[in-house]
């Protein structure tokens, strides 16, 4: 049986890179205030003010701006995409949880995005980084 999205398949590769890059620079971009000055302390009390360890919040703000870089050179993706998993389905249980969001709840804080981060990380941890990465150069 042929799929209709069959025609795609050659594109993986290139596919994979800009799921990569796009999804990398953003987590960059939500990772760098974590690690100093106003935005760790900000993160840091909003975590503990769930009963996170404020840890937590250092340890999000290092994951997500350096796997961000390693999502955007293709370095042991499969690894930093079970660990953004891993993050992300931490935030949405804490936030469909303990803190009563809704998935989609327009105008008000929810777990949308979250969602759809972890499912990208899923792609990533299935598709890997593509022939486009380092770990395809190294054949990993």
């Amino acid at each position: 049986m042929s799929s209709l999205l069959e025609p795609l398949l050659p594109y993986v590769p290139e596919l994979a890179l800009v799921l990569r890059v796009v999804v990398g620079v953003s987590l960059m971009i939500h990772g760098r205030p974590k690690l100093s000055g106003e935005g760790k302390k900000g993160a840091i009390s909003f975590m503990t003010s769930q009963g996170v360890p404020g840890s937590a919040a250092v340890l999000t703000g290092i994951l997500e701006f350096f796997g961000g870089i390693f999502l955007v050179i293709g370095l042991i993706v499969p690894v930093v995409a079970l660990f953004y998993m891993i993050q992300f389905g931490s935030i949405i249980a804490l936030k469909g949880g303990k803190m009563k969001m809704r998935y989609i709840d327009p105008g008000k804080p929810n777990y949308e995005i979250d969602v759809t981060y972890f499912l990208l990380a899923l792609v990533l941890l299935v598709v890997g980084a593509g022939a486009f990465s380092l770990d395809g150069l190294l054949g990993l």
